[in-house]
């Protein structure tokens, strides 16, 4: 009755040949490996830091989903290395996840997680899933390679994947060694219980978390306080706006024209945001619960505040700056921009430019030589203001002057030749001499009339250099 079965047709599973799961895991090791990131070969840590993010990464498949494994750290100092050990990277590890608490939630520090920012990393390996890895069971499959591979390779970086959706900005992490696990945990909660709200629901929470079977210790806590301002445009922005009263009033005021314009056409806060910090305590030595608070943000051991500005400021002494500088794009002559060419005859005037030794002045008295009907040429500066800008950026073309240079522009015979020097020539322009002076009264008159009033100031302070030069007047300033 017994029926013969072909030993044949009985199925015999191959164990030589590596399941998809397992095939998994060798790529992250050998990814892994080929970065130096076990602790026997890991690069050394530095003291000292730049803000800049090195990243490598690779590609994983596994059931079809596409994965970025990437490891990301901070550049270091070259000049800051320091040797590794085991108790080093767990040390470290330690030290920033108490330095985070104090830049807990605050600007991005420039890496394309916020893990490190949030546990104060400054290394660390990362598993993106392309598509949102929503599955429990996929999860934890996943979360079990990333353990076995851990510890095939010693690994000496702590370990994430990014789970749920994308937006959610959800990770779960590790990092072992011989006597220490350090797990790392975020949560995403579409509305805050009431057990989150404060200190004590917190730290019963973390314990809940842990479920140990044995009574913890007090827990070493930190905690700050944020207090962001963000609506800065509903305050009243005061701009100082500059008064041009000096081209139209009698006399000459030097108090008006030196003045330059300064600060924001608009208020260039964005937000503000003020921390209130105890960096580390014993959770029974502050009490916080939903019915009674010891936390007063004024006795914090630690403020921070951190300022954001808008990114379009409009700076009016950038301004005036900006008009001035737009003038090495300006390829009309002087001539061309006061009218001369036009009014005094001039058909061509570079034909008497080449002509050497040329001036403005040369070319304005021998167009006027043929003209004689043409009238006196009169600028848009009147001149009762042209005299006293002239009188001011010359002080010695007059004796009795109210606007003389500075003592220090001077070289006493008295002092030593090296002292002398250095208080005349310090700078290639000092503070109320001949350069600073023209500097300053050019930039006015750009900002208050336009070019036709630099223009006009230009060519009268040309004809006094042409004077000076002619009759050997020395130029002081």
């Amino acid at each position: 009755m017994n029926e013969e079965i072909d030993e044949y047709a009985i199925y015999h599973q191959d164990f030589t040949t590596a399941s998809d799961w397992e095939v998994f895991i060798s790529r992250i090791e050998e990814v892994v490996f080929e970065w130096h990131l076990t602790k026997s070969k890991m690069p050394k840590k530095s003291s000292d830091y730049t803000k800049k993010w090195i990243t490598k990464s690779d590609e994983l498949i596994f059931r079809g989903l596409h994965f970025t494994l990437s490891y990301h750290a901070l550049e270091s100092s070259k000049s800051q290395i320091v040797e590794n050990d085991e108790k080093s990277l767990l040390a470290e590890l330690q030290e920033g996840l108490w330095n985070s608490t104090a830049n807990f939630m605050d600007d991005s520090d420039g890496s394309p997680f916020p893990v490190s920012q949030w546990f104060g990393l400054k290394r660390y390996l990362m598993l993106c899933p392309k598509s949102p890895l929503v599955d429990g069971n996929l999860i934890r499959i996943i979360m079990s390679s990333v353990n076995i591979a851990f510890a095939n390779i010693d690994c000496g970086v702590a370990f994430f994947v990014k789970i749920r959706e994308h937006w959610q900005h959800s990770y779960i992490g590790l990092f072992e060694d011989n006597e220490h696990k350090v797990s790392f945990n975020t949560i995403h909660l579409k509305r805050i219980s009431n057990q989150c709200s404060h200190l004590s629901g917190l730290v019963s929470l973390f314990k809940s978390k842990i479920a140990s079977p044995v009574p913890l210790d007090a827990v070493v806590v930190a905690t700050k306080f944020s207090y962001e301002l963000k609506d800065s445009d509903s305050f009243a922005w005061r701009k100082e706006s500059l008064s041009n009263e000096f081209l139209s009033i009698d006399g000459f005021d030097v108090k008006k024209l030196i003045e330059l314009p300064f600060g924001s056409e608009n208020n260039p806060l964005h937000s503000a945001l003020l921390n209130a910090i105890w960096p580390r305590f014993r959770e029974c030595a502050i009490i916080e619960s939903s019915k009674f608070s010891d936390i007063d943000p004024i006795m914090a051991p630690i403020w921070t505040i951190t300022i954001k500005l808008r990114n379009d400021l409009s700076c009016q002494l950038s301004e005036i700056i900006g008009k001035v500088m737009s003038l090495l794009d300006n390829n009309y002559l002087l001539m061309d921009t006061l009218g001369l060419s036009r009014s005094l005859g001039l058909v061509n005037p570079l034909n008497k430019i080449t002509e050497a030794p040329i001036t403005i002045s040369k070319l304005v008295k021998a167009a006027v030589g043929r003209n004689t009907q043409i009238s006196e040429f009169k600028g848009p500066i009147t001149d009762d203001l042209l005299m006293p800008l002239l009188y001011y950026v010359f002080p010695d073309a007059v004796e009795d002057n109210n606007f003389s240079y500075s003592d220090c522009l001077e070289i006493d015979s008295k002092k030593d030749s090296n002292e002398a020097k250095l208080c005349s020539y310090v700078k290639t322009s000092p503070k109320d001499g001949l350069v600073w002076r023209l500097s300053v009264t050019s930039a006015r008159l750009m900002d208050a009339g336009g070019l036709s009033y630099l223009a006009h100031f230009w060519y009268e302070f040309i004809q006094e250099l042409q004077y000076r030069w002619e009759h050997r007047v020395l130029v002081p300033g």
